[in-house]
């Protein structure tokens, strides 16, 4: 198995061959999402590759839309091909571009936020064919599944062992109309907040390619090679860009940084889990004092309830028990029922959506039950 990395700088160049890694992925800011160094250091660190007779590889990595895509073609003209083992793609179209006018030129192709399952994979080999060198697979693999694409492909397989997870990417500028000083940043970074999780610290950069959310946690399986060499995989990646360092190489293992690390899906695909909730008995109860569901919470504020019972009728001195998907009950009394406008609701019928009274810890699925009045 081959690691392979990227490199910025003739420093970082002299620093992965120097530890024996002889395939570096290259680019510049007009051709790559993160890359930010320009053509001039592009082509002087492949000069220095082939002179130490390692393989290197031009990344074109950016998603582009059609009235952005002339400025990039202008600086891929002026790229020696001939002097490239190979170029790394994502985009179909400029994949296209190339298997029609460069099909002379290997290509690596980039798979990692889709095409996860083995159909769409061999449908790539058969329209890509003998230029097709390497297929770079999505880190929402298990281990099982990459074994089994490691020996049911044709083409070799790459797959990133540690560096950051990307989560969320948009063409648009998202974090430029933050800025309070005036004028317009070529590259921003700052770190996001889930408004539906208690997670923080997600980091997020913006370029002039648009905006890309990392996990909060980064992807290490270096303690996992000897096991991932056997199951076939050719190539293992490491991203060491961002506020991680190349001189980490030196003790990847013990590696100590601003992030925790994980290993993601390769132990286990976690989606499996979300089968048993959305299966959960307690949230599929259906008694004769049955109200509804909660289907929104607002802090605070209430609940809104989607009532699912045919007719009932609630006074001034109805309680009632809400039992939330965990199997918690919560009693509620001296509540109210309003409408979207905000009157006061003494009868609900089938499919009306009301405002509940707010109560803490009730979350949505919870279920809601006519338990009894007080006397």
């Amino acid at each position: 198995m081959q690691l392979i990395s990227y490199a910025e700088t003739i420093e970082q160049v002299e620093k992965l061959i120097s530890h024996g890694i002889n395939e570096i992925i290259i680019s510049c800011k007009e051709l790559s999402r993160f890359h930010q160094n320009d053509l001039d250091s592009l082509l002087l660190m492949n000069q220095l590759i082939i002179k130490n007779k390692c393989r290197s590889i031009l990344e074109w990595d950016v998603l582009f839309p059609e009235n952005t895509l002339t400025r990039a073609m202008d600086i891929f003209l002026k790229i020696p091909l001939h002097d490239f083992s190979g170029i790394r793609l994502q985009d179909p179209g400029i994949v296209y571009f190339i298997k029609n006018k460069y099909s002379w030129l290997p290509i690596q192709l980039i798979l990692e936020t889709g095409n996860h399952n083995l159909i769409a994979l061999m449908k790539w080999e058969e329209y890509l064919g003998s230029q097709l060198d390497r297929l770079v697979l999505s880190n929402e693999l298990s281990k099982e599944h990459i074994a089994h694409y490691a020996t049911s492909l044709k083409t070799p397989i790459e797959i990133l062992v540690f560096g950051r997870i990307l989560l969320f990417y948009s063409p648009r500028k998202l974090l430029s109309p933050l800025e309070k000083e005036e004028g317009v940043k070529k590259y921003i970074e700052a770190f996001g907040t889930s408004e539906e999780s208690p997670h923080s610290g997600f980091p997020i950069i913006e370029n002039t390619h648009g905006t890309f959310m990392f996990n909060v946690k980064d992807l290490s399986l270096i303690e996992n090679l000897d096991e991932i060499k056997e199951m076939g995989v050719a190539h293992a990646r490491l991203d060491l860009r961002f506020d991680h360092s190349i001189n980490q190489l030196d003790d990847l293992l013990n590696y100590q940084g601003p992030r925790p690390l994980i290993k993601g899906f390769y132990q286990i695909n976690k989606t499996d889990v979300l089968f048993a909730k959305l299966k959960n008995k307690k949230t599929n109860r259906k008694d004769l004092n049955f109200l509804g569901v909660v289907v929104d919470v607002e802090r605070d504020k209430g609940l809104a309830v989607l009532v699912k019972a045919p007719s009932l009728t609630l006074s001034e001195t109805s309680i009632l028990k809400i039992i939330t998907p965990e199997g918690k009950e919560k009693t509620l009394q001296n509540f109210s029922l309003k409408n979207s406008l905000g009157d006061k609701l003494r009868s609900v019928i089938e499919g009306d959506v009301v405002i509940c009274t707010y109560i803490n810890g009730v979350t949505v699925k919870s279920q809601i039950y006519y338990s009894s009045s007080t006397t």
